[in-house]
């Protein structure tokens, strides 16, 4: 019996550090600019590479701007010198740190119970979207490459080079070989700052129009950081720093470990290595599976410039977690044009053989043609590109990462995208900006010129309306937008049919307002019960919300801001634009609309003159000033001056002048303030307020109103309460729901167009909510408040609403065509609502994801508010209760079941933490269930 022999196989590792070419980070403080770089050594060539962050193209662009991007792109082609690269990185990955560090901030920073709960919520529906691949944030990403010298000119011949060492060897017996080298990287990267980073920031801005901004150090370090760990980056390892700031350039370096940069990005967290490993069809890295989708040919042409322009960017926002990466490079010009020369006259040839033979070569014939055009373009201006494109796609195993490269590959009709399956590792790995040369060898790379160029450039991708704010996702790549009201003034208009999510939006507005320090007023027309779309949301908010109804609540028009706080003359300023609000008030509870005329006039200066003898009486201050200290509800905050007391000063008034005219004017003002004070709704702002003057939601019931006087006057008692808090306190956003039914009283159409004209001065952010724009337009402040108005939500609409979105707002009925599919409705399947987001004229199709405790708070039929009664009474605290009721809401419209039975034998529903854990343990403590739709809640009665 003979024992087999053991084959002996031998393999070659190289460690990964040998594989990149980066010597260290680079920061350079030149010419008032702070920008980062690697600066890379391949053997005995420098390099350095700019990174730049742009927010790209949009993908919605109006008509015949696709066109002229696309010439600038190609302008911008044309500015490639000899040696200059850029690559183009558009990447598209879930993660939800930076919106869950947003939230948590606004947790931390929000004084509410409820708004914390609300937003420990929409905490849990974000993590949960990121984790289903429905949230996907893009990135574009330029890494620009500028080849360098070693400090010296090269040396032609062997004398040169001999006489060159002789000289180092002199320098470092004479002990100057540092500071040789110091002016050698100096003279490096200065030179690489001026004649690369000035010339690709003129190129990608000024030429392109990329609106780019270079990336710090810190930035390149976690872009690095994040292709290999998913931890937050440490400190940069080591940075070389070049800085003018004292009138010369000094080179300094900071190190904060010894270990080099590359070992440190690959030396593991958490006990898991993090150095890549390679396999001929994928490479293992970050826990992912990457496999390389290669362009191995053209595209056949491009139809139109959006195809063009968007020819990338369709598949990419189908496809999850995945990266284009595109390298662009100057060819040499003159071969180009002699080697087109040639295949032109060898195609001549071939057809002129051809004929002779009595045969056709179509082949030859459509390359002869083919010739011919491109060194027409190229007569013309245009220039020859070298362009590289691969796509990295990543996965979580090699099985679902062949079904993904597969799905890829059949994305695109023009083209052919191949998976590369042999040398996988080898193009994740000269995608990265940290090695040097080409990403795709010279068999590979595609000659194009620079009008073609364009089409496959990555550089279209959804541009976010904000930094930060209230968060929808778009309907094309599932990327995050912001749109922020907070710090910056937007007036909002949201349109939209019957149970198109109207008010859900607009309660995730509310919450977000309130959250951010901010106070809300709505003004609704009620339903017959006397409640509205938000008294649920009114009642979840407890003490923080208040109910204005005219027939049992009272907001004193004459409560002034609590102004004692501030400084003397601030006070003054602000009581003054208070009592200039009293007098557009007084004047339209007088005069109604007629106070152009000689008497209005006359009224006007009356009352100026009367509130100037109202507030110099030194009692009516002592009784403000003990209301204030004595705060809500007290005895003194009942003997808080109000209109009662203006009319017994008008009627002491003594103006000195004997005059008809005079005598009428306060005549008439008597005569009409004293009717208000006994009808109802003069008796709702004639005495001390009753609503919590401290609450952040505040909703007033517009019911059983008489004329538009009357309306008119609610309405300013609304803004009353919005100008006071935004003086006291903070800006306001007052909200008008139903507004095609609101806005038939010229009163409240006149106020409104008035904030919305002038709210800006006064901090109020105007949110209008109707079912179309039809009814806006035709109130007599229309124009006013549609102009005004710059930030729209479109829902689901009907095909014969187009033309009045058109005439009105100038949209093209292609765009809105998709809001009138049955697809932009609603379906109890899907926990969302679709709208197109017009903001700073731009358009973006997005979808909306409250979380179910929010439709919890919001839902406010009687079958619901049944179920969630039962619900909160089988609960310790309202909070626990909340989070049950939207479990047993979702489920329940998932399944199909009735809401009758939810919580109807009594049992509990679960045990939950309190509240004061939440912030702690936010994964747990709320139960959020991405499936199912609370369709009810989104089915308000016509809004």
């Amino acid at each position: 019996m003979n024992k087999p022999r053991l084959g002996t196989q031998r393999y070659t590792f190289r460690p990964f550090e040998d594989e990149s070419h980066l010597e260290c980070l680079c920061r350079l403080q030149l010419r008032g600019r702070d920008v980062g770089a690697y600066l890379l050594k391949q053997r005995r060539q420098y390099s350095l590479v700019f990174g730049f962050c742009s927010p790209g193209v949009h993908t919605l662009l109006p008509a015949g701007q696709a066109e002229q991007t696309l010439k600038r792109l190609e302008e911008g082609l044309k500015g490639f010198r000899p040696g200059d690269r850029l690559r183009i990185h558009l990447r598209s990955f879930g993660g939800d740190r930076d919106r869950q560090q947003a939230l948590e901030s606004q947790i931390q920073g929000s004084g509410q119970l409820e708004s914390q709960f609300l937003l420990l919520a929409q905490q849990r529906a974000t993590r949960e979207l990121t984790e289903s691949q429905q949230r996907q944030p893009k990135q574009l990403y330029l890494f620009a490459t500028t080849p360098l010298e070693a400090g010296e000119e090269k040396r032609a011949d062997f004398t040169e080079k001999l006489l060159a060492w002789v000289v180092a060897q002199y320098d470092a017996f004479k002990g100057l070989k540092e500071q040789q080298e110091q002016q050698s990287y100096i003279q490096l990267l200065t030179h690489g700052f001026t004649e690369g980073y000035l010339h690709w920031e003129q190129q990608l801005n000024d030429r392109m129009g990329l609106q780019v901004t270079p990336m710090g150090v810190e930035q390149l370090w976690q872009y690095l950081w994040s292709q290999f760990n998913s931890t937050t980056a440490p400190p940069v390892p080591q940075c070389l720093e070049l800085s003018d700031a004292e009138g010369k350039a000094e080179l300094s370096e900071t190190i904060h470990e010894p270990l080099h940069t590359v070992s440190r990005l690959i030396r593991g967290e958490q006990g898991q290595p993090r150095s890549p490993q390679a396999d001929r069809q994928w490479v293992q890295v970050n826990q992912k599976f990457v496999g390389a989708v290669v362009l191995e040919s053209k595209p056949a042409g491009f139809t139109t410039p959006e195809h063009q322009l968007y020819y990338l960017w369709r598949a990419l926002s189908q496809f999850p977690d995945c990266e284009f990466v595109c390298e662009l490079a100057a060819a040499e010009r003159l071969m180009t044009r002699v080697t087109l020369q040639r295949l032109t006259k060898q195609s001549v040839t071939a057809t002129f053989r051809a004929n002779l033979l009595r045969d056709v070569d179509v082949a030859s014939q459509m390359r002869l043609k083919q010739g011919v055009e491109a060194q027409e373009k190229i007569y013309e201006g245009a220039l020859p590109i070298w362009v590289s494109v691969v796509a990295l796609i990543h996965r979580d195993s090699p099985e679902s990462l062949a079904e993904a490269c597969q799905k890829l590959t059949h994305a695109f009709h023009q083209g052919d995208f191949i998976r590369e399956t042999e040398i996988a590792w080898q193009l994740w790995l000269r995608s990265l900006p940290i090695v040097a040369g080409w990403l795709l060898e010279d068999g590979r790379k595609q000659l194009y010129l620079t009008n073609e160029a364009p089409g496959l450039m990555p550089v279209s991708c959804t541009r976010t309306i904000d930094l930060r704010g209230i968060e929808l996702i778009t309907r094309a790549g599932q990327m995050p937008v912001y749109l922020d009201f907070v710090h910056q003034h937007r007036g909002m208009l949201i349109f939209g049919e019957t149970r198109s999510g109207k008010s859900v939006l607009a309660s995730e507005i509310f919450v977000w307002a309130i959250a951010n320090g901010m106070n809300v007023i709505s003004l609704d027309y009620p339903k017959p019960d006397g409640t509205t779309t938000y008294t649920d949301l009114v009642k979840f908010f407890g003490d923080q919300g208040a109910y204005f109804d005219i027939g049992s609540e009272s907001n004193n028009l004459f409560q002034i801001p609590d102004l004692r706080g501030l400084p003397e003359t601030q006070r003054q300023e602000w009581l003054d634009d208070y009592k200039e609000f009293l007098v557009k008030a007084l004047d339209t509870m007088v005069m109604g609309t007629e106070t152009d005329n000689q008497l209005g006039k006359r009224v006007h200066t009356v009352l100026w003159q009367a509130l100037a003898a109202f507030f110099e009486s030194p009692k009516l201050l002592a009784r403000y000033e003990a209301a204030f200290e004595g705060g809500f509800g007290s005895a003194a905050w009942q003997r808080m001056p109000t209109l009662v007391d203006f009319v017994e000063i008008v009627a002491q008034l003594d103006l000195e002048v004997e005059s008809a005219l005079l005598n009428e004017a306060v005549a008439t003002i008597l005569l009409e303030l004293r009717g208000w004070l006994s009808s109802r709704v003069g008796r709702a702002i004639s005495q001390p307020s009753t609503i919590r003057t401290d609450a952040r939601l505040t909703v007033f019931a517009l019911r059983n109103v008489g004329d538009n006087i009357e309306a008119a006057v609610l309405a300013l008692s609304a803004q009353s309460m919005a100008f006071r808090r935004a003086l006291e306190v903070s800006d306001s956003l007052l909200a008008i729901d139903e507004s095609p039914i609101l806005f038939k009283y010229n009163g409240i159409a006149q106020i409104i167009g008035q904030v919305c004209a002038n709210g800006a001065k006064s901090g109020i952010r105007p949110l209008i909510i109707g079912q179309d724009p039809d009814t806006i337009a035709q109130s007599v402040a229309g124009s006013q408040i549609l102009q005004n108005l710059n930030t729209r939500f479109i829902g689901a609409i009907q095909p014969n609403a187009l033309p009045s979105y058109q005439r009105l707002f100038g949209y093209n009925p292609e765009v809105l065509r998709p809001n009138t599919d049955e697809s932009f409705r609603i379906t109890p399947g899907r926990l969302c609502s679709h709208w197109l987001v017009d903001a700073d004229s731009r358009l973006t199709p997005c979808s909306h994801y409250p979380s179910p405790e929010l439709l919890g708070a919001v839902a406010n039929n009687p079958k619901e508010q049944a179920a969630r009664r039962r619900v909160l009474a089988q609960q310790p605290n309202k909070f626990a209760g909340y989070s049950a009721f939207a479990k047993a809401y979702v489920q329940a419209l998932q399944n199909g079941q009735l809401l009758d039975e939810i919580a109807l034998d009594g049992p509990s529903l679960g045990e939950f933490e309190p509240l004061t854990q939440l912030s702690e343990t936010a994964d747990e403590s709320i139960p959020v269930h991405q499936n199912g739709h609370a369709h009810s809640a989104y089915s308000r009665r016509s809004s």
